[in-house]
C-alpha cells in the first residue's frame, strides 16, 4: 500500500491541476495553449510517478505516461512563450520533442528487452534535462531585456522554480534508476508540487487578468477604446529616444543594450523600460531595437539600388548579429522570407509593406492597427485615411 500521506498529497495536487486547467480554458488563446499542456503533463506525472508503476502495467494509462514524459517539453514551451515572447519551435526543439515522444512510445509498447528499455530511460532523462536547462537559460538570459516589470519578478519564483524542481526530479530519477527512491523523498516531491500549484491557483484566480497580461500581454481591444494620454513629462524623453533611434541610428550597433541606451538617453534603466513598454507597446528590448533594424532592411529591400546587395549584408549592416535572428524576426513581422519580400515589392509593394493583421482579426480587408504594436502601424493608419475629393471646378458664367 502506498503511503497514505503521499497518496493524499497526490490527490490534492491532481485536483489543483484540474482546477487550474478549468480556469485556463477561460483564458485567451495564447496563454491557454501555453499553460494547459504543462498542467496536463504535470497531472499525468503525478499519476504515473505514484508507487506501483500503474502507467507501465495498465495499457489504458499509456497516454498518461506519454504526457508525463513530455513535461520538460511543455516547460520549455511555456518559457519560450511567456518569457521570450516567441511562438516558433526551432528545428532542434522539434527533434528533441520527437525523441521524447518516440522513446515514450517504445517504452509503452513493451516490445523491447530490459536492456534496451534502460537505455531508453537514460535517453529520455538526457533529452528532458536538456529541455529544462534550455528553458532555465532562456529565463535567465532574457532577463535584462525584459521591459515588463511584473514579469521580471515572476520569471524567477514562478517558472524558475518549476524548472529547478523538474531538474531536481530528473537528477534523482537518474541516480536511483529502477531502484525505488526513499519514501520521504516522494512525499517531499509531491508536497512541493502541491504547494506550488496552490500558490499559482491563488495567484491566477485572485489576480488572473493582471497575471496573464503580465506573462502573455493583453488581448487586442476594440479600436473604439479610449486612448490613455501619457504624462507630458514623458514627451521630451520620447522625442530624444526617437532622435537616437531614427536620426542617430544607434540601432546599427550590434552590441546595443538597454543599459547603454539608457546611459545615452540619460535615464535610469527602469524608467527606460517603462517608457518603451508603456508608451511604445514593446514587451522586450530586442523587439524594440529590431523594429528599427527591420525598417532599415525593409527600406533597402524596396530600393532597386540595393538589389545586388545580399540580404545577409543588409542584415549585418542594420545591426543584426547573425542571419538566424534576422530571418526569424523578419518572418514574424512580414509573414515571409526577406527574399520573397524583395520579390513581392516588385509586383505588389503596398501589400508587401503592410504589416500582418492582429491575431484573430479579419484578413479579408485592410489590416487594422494593433494597439500592442503602435510603431508598426503608422503606415497602415496613413493608408487607411480616405482620399480627399478634388475641389469643385468653378462654373464659368456665359
Amino acid at each position: 500500500m502506498p503511503d497514505s500521506t503521499e497518496l493524499l498529497l497526490r490527490t490534492v495536487a491532481i485536483s489543483l491541476a484540474l482546477v487550474l486547467a478549468l480556469h485556463g480554458l477561460a483564458l485567451g488563446r495564447r496563454p491557454r495553449l501555453a499553460l494547459l499542456p504543462l498542467l496536463a503533463c504535470l497531472a499525468s506525472y503525478l499519476v504515473c510517478s505514484a508507487p506501483g508503476a500503474l502507467c507501465l502495467s495498465e495499457a489504458w494509462l499509456a497516454p498518461l505516461l506519454l504526457a508525463s514524459v513530455m513535461f520538460p517539453v511543455a516547460h520549455w514551451w511555456l518559457a519560450n512563450t511567456a518569457f521570450a515572447d516567441r511562438n516558433d519551435v526551432p528545428w532542434l526543439a522539434r527533434i528533441g520533442a520527437l525523441v521524447q515522444l518516440g522513446g515514450a512510445l517504445a517504452l509503452v509498447s513493451g516490445w523491447f528487452p530490459s536492456v534496451v528499455c534502460a537505455g531508453l530511460h537514460g535517453l529520455l532523462h538526457a533529452t528532458g534535462t536538456g529541455f529544462v536547462l534550455v528553458a532555465l537559460w532562456r529565463i535567465w538570459s532574457s532577463r535584462r531585456g525584459d521591459l515588463v516589470a511584473g514579469r521580471r519578478a515572476l520569471r524567477f519564483w514562478l517558472l524558475g522554480y518549476v524548472g529547478l524542481h523538474g531538474l531536481a526530479v530528473l537528477i534523482v530519477e537518474w541516480i536511483y534508476g529502477a531502484t525505488p527512491a526513499p519514501a520521504w523523498l516522494g512525499v517531499l516531491n509531491v508536497a512541493l508540487i502541491t504547494t506550488a500549484l496552490g500558490v499559482v491557483l491563488a495567484f491566477l484566480t485572485q489576480l488572473r487578468t493582471t497575471a496573464i497580461e503580465t506573462l502573455f500581454g493583453a488581448e487586442p481591444q476594440p479600436q473604439t477604446a479610449p486612448v490613455t494620454i501619457a504624462p507630458l513629462s514623458d514627451e521630451p524623453w520620447l522625442d530624444r529616444l526617437k532622435t537616437l533611434m531614427t536620426s542617430e541610428r544607434v540601432y546599427l550597433d550590434p552590441g546595443l543594450s538597454l543599459a547603454s541606451l539608457a546611459q545615452r538617453l540619460g535615464l535610469p534603466e527602469y524608467r527606460l523600460r517603462e517608457l518603451i513598454n508603456r508608451r511604445l507597446g514593446f514587451r522586450n528590448f530586442p523587439s524594440f531595437v529590431n523594429h528599427y533594424r527591420l525598417e532599415d532592411v525593409q527600406g533597402k529591400l524596396a530600393d532597386p539600388a540595393f538589389d545586388r546587395r545580399p540580404v545577409l549584408t543588409l542584415a549585418l549592416e542594420a545591426g543584426f548579429g547573425s542571419i538566424g535572428p534576422f530571418n526569424r524576426a523578419f518572418r514574424d513581422r512580414y509573414g515571409m522570407t526577406p527574399t520573397a519580400f524583395r520579390g513581392g515589392l516588385r509586383t505588389t509593394p503596398e501589400a508587401a509593406l503592410r504589416p500582418p493583421p492582429p491575431p484573430g482579426g479579419d484578413t479579408s480587408g485592410p489590416a487594422e492597427p494593433d494597439p500592442r504594436r503602435p510603431l508598426e502601424n503608422e503606415r497602415v493608419r496613413v493608408a487607411m485615411q480616405p482620399t480627399p475629393a478634388p475641389p469643385p471646378v468653378p462654373r464659368q458664367m456665359p
